[in-house]
């Protein structure tokens, strides 16, 4: 590993941790229609995984942020987000 990959394993060992959570989290925060909520989790989540080099989590993530700020349905973005942190969990 580079010194880059021995500081960031921590980090990426973290994040990966708190999947699972975030998974129930934004469960929960949906069956509440709890927008605000969804809108805060996706947004540090894509911040994370823009840190931690999980693009696809990080894409998705602001992808659902910026449909719930609009207003506009994100349902298929929330579902999309959901099976993004699935596959990056492994």
């Amino acid at each position: 590993m580079t010194s880059d990959e021995d500081w960031l394993a921590p980090l990426r060992a973290k994040f990966a941790n708190r999947l699972p959570g975030e998974i129930e989290a934004l469960r929960a925060a949906w069956a509440r229609r709890d927008r605000e909520t969804i809108i805060e989790r996706a947004h540090k989540l894509a911040g994370l995984a823009g840190m931690v080099g999980a693009p696809e989590v990080g894409e998705t993530a602001l992808q659902l942020e910026e449909s719930a700020r609009s207003g506009a349905d994100y349902a298929g973005q929330l579902s999309q987000l959901i099976a993004a942190i699935e596959r990056a969990r492994g």
